[in-house]
């Protein structure tokens, strides 16, 4: 409590001072917050996007999984049927669904181009009650059922020209390698990001047709209890343990080489982050801690020759910094926190050409934030740490003056 009193008395004693340094990491913690809530909100609708296309766990032959880049097609799940009744009555399995995925080329007319597409053929459950596609359309409709329909993903439609009603031709092969071509109709174009958008989708039983597998998929994709991305590596784990699964390979949508890529990226930008708005805040205590002892040598002095520890030295100016860090971490908080709601409800619009830049990147146009009471906790506890970092060394200094020399200078 004596320490707290005099560490309040001190922090008054220059206060422009000490309100600049409160105010350094007013700034930095409630931009660090704010933006962390905004990388928080990305890297959610990132790593959800990855494991609704993906599917907590995927399902293919091993040989697939092997060649997987050449797209073999003739690696295909023969007969689906018995493995997706055999998987849905495993504990923590909500959904499994049959998906063939192949790649296509697209033309509007007769006159093939380099117009090429990621076809997707699976049942209506997967597009509309898990991928909620339905509700993405920005033209036309969403698949009615008939026959010979195609959705088409906004970046497609845009290439190849093709619009609602248009009859558009597909080019892909069947699992033996001949062409297979179709000429659907395209009945809606949908829009959601990167990833959807460059694709386009059609019922299980036409994408079937094209690749003649007639009972089969080329993977299977499931989903676990909740749709919560975290389950998917325990799922995985529980299901590669049945004896039926052996000859499989299963991965978690967290084992997608995109994932493993960009996650370590995300990774490196908030401790980036962190880091940089740290240093700042760390230089700030420093140079007040620093001034703080200097004008103080003098008091010091008398403090330490009437008995005071070097630790009663260090942990004077340890409080100090804190109770400097309390005021402007948690007004940091407070308002970094007001910003990223803010940017949880309203969303920040990114523009649908970074989208159309990102490629197959799963990368919304809008971005909603997530602020989370354990990131502000997070943040808190940073501030914190920070104002004990940037005033250990001159604590260190305080400590160490000679009582006799401090006196001597009358400082």
């Amino acid at each position: 409590m004596i320490h707290l009193k005099l560490a309040l008395r001190n922090a008054q004693r220059n206060l422009r001072r000490t309100l600049l340094t409160a105010a350094t990491l007013f700034i930095g913690i409630s931009l660090t917050t704010f933006s962390l809530s905004f990388l928080n909100g990305y890297m959610w609708d990132f790593m959800e996007g990855m494991a609704l296309n993906h599917g907590h766990v995927r399902v293919v032959t091993q040989e697939f999984a092997d060649r997987e880049q050449l797209q073999p097609l003739y690696a295909n799940i023969e007969d689906s049927a018995p493995l997706v009744e055999l998987i849905s009555a495993q504990p923590g399995v909500s959904a499994v669904e049959p998906v063939i995925k192949s790649g296509v080329i697209l033309a509007v007319g007769e006159d093939i181009g380099d117009d090429f597409g990621m076809l997707v053929g699976a049942d209506p459950s997967l597009f509309v009650d898990l991928m909620a596609l339905d509700q993405s359309v920005v033209a036309g409709t969403w698949l009615t059922g008939a026959k010979d329909e195609v959705v088409l993903g906004r970046k497609i439609a845009l290439d190849i020209g093709a619009e609602v009603g248009q009859e558009i031709l597909v080019m892909g092969s069947s699992q033996y390698g001949s062409m297979s071509p179709m000429s659907p109709t395209v009945v809606g174009i949908v829009s959601k990001d990167g990833l959807i958008d460059t694709q386009l989708y059609m019922p299980l039983e036409e994408a079937r047709w094209m690749v003649d597998v007639p009972d089969g998929a080329l993977s299977l994709l499931v989903y676990g209890e909740d749709y919560h991305v975290e389950v998917a590596d325990p799922l995985a784990a529980q299901l590669s343990a049945l004896p039926e699964l052996q000859d499989y390979s299963l991965k978690s949508w967290s084992q997608d080489p995109m994932v493993a890529q960009s996650l370590p990226i995300m990774d490196g930008i908030n401790a980036g982050l962190s880091g940089l708005m740290m240093f700042v805040m760390v230089l700030a205590i420093f140079n007040t801690m620093t001034m703080s002892v200097l004008e103080r040598t003098g008091e010091i002095g008398v403090m330490r020759a009437m008995g005071q520890t070097r630790l009663g030295a260090v942990g004077l100016f340890l409080v100090e910094a804190i109770s400097i860090g309390i005021i402007g971490g948690g007004a940091g908080v407070l308002v970094g926190g007001l910003g990223g709601y803010w940017m949880e409800v309203k969303g920040f619009d990114m523009g649908q050409e970074l989208v159309d830049q990102a490629g197959t990147f799963p990368l919304a146009s809008v971005i909603y934030g997530d602020i989370t009471p354990e990131l502000m906790i997070q943040c808190f506890i940073l501030a914190v740490v920070t104002a004990c970092v940037g005033a250990i060394l001159p604590a260190i200094r305080a400590a160490s003056i000679s009582p006799s020399a401090a006196m001597r200078s009358r400082r």
